[in-house]
């Protein structure tokens, strides 16, 4: 009975010292499909956002419909913003695309021990999508 109660107050102890939601267990860094690309996952005013972090290929956004914009690098881009935890998922989220310049509707989640990132962009209805699975940075 004193292990269990000696526990239970370690465990109050070390989540007071180091407290993680289950929704910022998405906070991190992923590595995409290919590998030839690492983007960061992070949180601001309670919604979370993605950037291009690397790529194999940097290059500038040129399919971006704002002309002005054409000539940044896709390093740095904020292409996911807005998207809100609920019930396991982040959702309500917008996913720019730097390779056709469009801009979808989004949610994410994690599968296999947190260590892989699902992000789903879609045009109305999420039957018409893709998905895209980035794998967590070790």
């Amino acid at each position: 009975m004193k292990k269990i109660a000696v526990y239970l107050v370690l465990s109050a102890f070390v989540s007071v010292l180091f407290p993680q939601t289950k929704a910022d267990k998405i906070i991190g860094e992923y590595w995409t499909e290919t590998k030839e690309g690492k983007i960061e996952i992070f949180k601001k005013d309670n919604k979370y956002f993605g950037k291009i972090m690397w790529r194999k290929d940097a290059r500038l956004d040129t399919e971006n419909p704002d002309e002005n914009l054409r000539d940044r690098s896709v390093i740095g881009v904020v292409f996911m913003k807005d998207f809100v935890f609920k019930k396991d998922k982040w959702v309500g989220g917008e996913v720019y695309s730097i390779e056709n310049g469009g801009t979808y509707s989004g949610k994410m989640w994690l599968e296999n021990n947190d260590d892989t990132l699902k992000m789903r962009g879609y045009l109305g209805l999420s039957l018409f999508g893709k998905t895209a699975t980035f794998t967590r940075v070790e």
